[in-house]
């Protein structure tokens, strides 16, 4: 084969490549974003001690955290994207069912651990999917962070 075939063969491969690496990519911030978002509004209806928006916060990153499980499942994500995703899936679930349709008055005293939990979880899943060492340990617990304040957009 002369070298000009061979050459543009291969920069064909190498811009295909690059294109199916960029289509994941391109997905990974604003599934990112999603879960940002997400545990920004739970973590500021917690401060603002508002069980409503806890509620619904909680009951909206359904959809964002399976939307992460689906790519989890189909591009084979690292160990500890896959373990915060599934502690947070966990979390979230169990507080939703603890809020319940009508969440009681006090409810929130008695679900600390849990929204705790699910934010830290949060936390360590957005690490994993922006490509930081987030500083957790996937064989650990989570270090309990110092502020559970929505981050700076």
């Amino acid at each position: 084969m002369p070298k000009t075939v061979v050459g543009i063969i291969a920069a064909t491969l190498v811009a295909a490549v690059l294109g199916v690496s960029g289509v994941a990519q391109a997905s990974t911030p604003t599934l990112a974003q999603q879960v940002q978002q997400g545990r920004d509004r739970v973590a500021a209806a917690w401060q603002a001690k508002d069980v409503a928006a806890v509620r619904v916060a909680v009951a909206d990153l359904a959809p964002a955290l399976a939307q992460v499980r689906t790519d989890v499942d189909r591009q084979a994500m690292s160990p500890a994207i896959a373990m915060y995703l599934g502690r947070a899936e966990q979390q979230r679930t169990q507080l939703a069912t603890a809020l319940g349709p009508q969440p009681r008055d006090g409810i929130l005293d008695s679900v600390t651990g849990l929204v705790s939990g699910l934010l830290d979880s949060l936390s360590g899943l957005l690490s994993g999917l922006l490509g930081g060492g987030g500083g957790h340990d996937a064989g650990s617990a989570p270090a309990a962070p110092a502020d559970h304040a929505p981050a700076a957009a």
